[in-house]
């Protein structure tokens, strides 16, 4: 029997008759008819039931749901409870999750459930395939050469409005525009030996700096301001890792805590995909979605390694950690060749990567080196027509 759920102003296909009603009695009434998992799903959109009542559905397939009695769940949390018991049932997909699912875009409590399973491949993400890319002129500077200490190490790119780059080193900061190099203008005291950028971020106009202790903050005209990172357990200050501006939010991972969400504390990865949903990864190898729980992957051997570099592209999460290139497309993970020490995704879509002191591009989900003649790339932007590649002593734009 076909039938509807309506969920406000929109309607969700399912493969049953849905009876309307109060939680509970749709819950007994859809446990009578044998719905299975999708019974959770139904009553938390009719009903909007607390976890325990869910729990009572789910009884039979999953450990209980763990909550406190008269706390909502979540249409976004009934998902991850559905998807996680389906997953442990270990039978064939529920005929009913494909409709329930079908047309609404993936929430992070949803997608915190990776499903190793080719069975359940509705649940990839969907994406367009991106064109050929062509490496044309290939330019570079020495780090004296664009106005910084010649010893220094361009460890930070960041892409600015109108088609300008920021150049973040060990020693300072300097921003290209129109062919022309020039010194980011440092506040008065703004200590040299304190310059050391270690992220960057373009958010509602303004570019967000975060060196060793202090957050610059930078108008794009005359307008510098700063901010300490504050102190740390060990009487230091706190270090700010890694910026990402994304929707109306500005997300900043320090190593004592996380802002802009609810994330987790020493994050030194951030990625967004297109739906909003920002994933980080921690020096201690979890990955976490946040605002969605606790971690949804943990990358260890013998002892936990760092995720380094996230990045969405090509319909699926990029994961640098544990010595590859992990790849999440919403329904399965898989691992291929190198681990980058940079991602970067350009505006047609493509992933590009430093890895093995040599470029690559993800072609047909493998990266492809590309003949480039790089020494010691450390970073990595992409910008329309080209990417910027910051190394030891050394920065080149590549044209693609």
């Amino acid at each position: 029997m076909n039938g509807a759920v309506g969920v406000g102003a929109t309607s969700l296909a399912t493969r049953f008759a849905v009876p309307s009603g109060p939680a509970e009695r749709v819950l007994e009434a859809l446990d009578d008819a044998g719905l299975g998992l999708a019974r959770a799903r139904i009553a938390a959109r009719l009903g909007d039931p607390d976890p325990f009542h869910v729990r009572v559905a789910l009884t039979t397939e999953t450990q209980p749901v763990t909550g406190t009695v008269g706390v909502a769940l979540t249409p976004d949390a009934a998902d991850a409870v559905l998807l996680a018991a389906d997953v442990v049932r270990g039978t064939d997909p529920d005929p009913a999750l494909a409709g329930l699912f079908a047309g609404r875009p993936p929430g992070p409590c949803a997608r915190a459930v990776p499903v190793d399973d080719a069975r359940r491949s509705w649940l990839r993400w969907q994406f367009r395939p991106t064109r050929p890319a062509r490496v044309g002129e290939v330019q570079s500077w020495t780090a004296a050469e664009i106005g910084d200490t010649e010893v220094a190490t361009i460890r930070c790119v960041q892409p600015l409005p109108g088609g300008a780059v920021a150049l973040g080193s060990d020693y300072g900061l300097t921003i290209w525009k129109n062919g022309t190099f020039s010194p980011f203008p440092w506040p008065l005291g703004s200590r040299r030996e304190a310059r050391r950028v270690e992220s960057m971020a373009v958010h509602r106009g303004h570019l967000h700096i975060a060196t060793t202790q202090t957050l610059y903050v930078w108008d794009f005209a005359a307008k510098v301001t700063s901010r300490r990172h504050g102190p740390d357990e060990e009487d230091g200050f706190d270090d700010l890792n890694a910026l990402l501006s994304a929707g109306d939010r500005l997300y900043a991972a320090y190593r004592t805590r996380f802002e802009g969400g609810v994330g987790p504390p020493d994050a030194i990865a951030m990625a967004a995909d297109p739906t909003g949903v920002v994933y980080a990864g921690t020096r201690d190898g979890e990955l976490h979605v946040v605002d969605g729980g606790g971690p949804i992957r943990r990358f260890a051997d013998q002892k936990p390694r760092p995720v380094r570099h996230l990045a969405w592209a090509e319909g699926s999460l990029w994961v640098a950690a544990l010595g590859t290139l992990h790849r999440f497309d919403g329904a399965a993970w898989s691992a291929h060749g190198p681990e980058p020490t940079a991602l970067a995704v350009d505006p047609e879509g493509r992933l590009w990567a430093l890895a093995e002191g040599r470029l690559h591009l993800l072609v047909a989900g493998t990266l492809q080196p590309v003949d480039v003649a790089l020494e010691r790339p450390w970073s990595l932007a992409a910008v329309a027509g080209g990417l910027w590649i910051g190394g030891r002593e050394r920065a080149w734009h590549v044209r693609t």
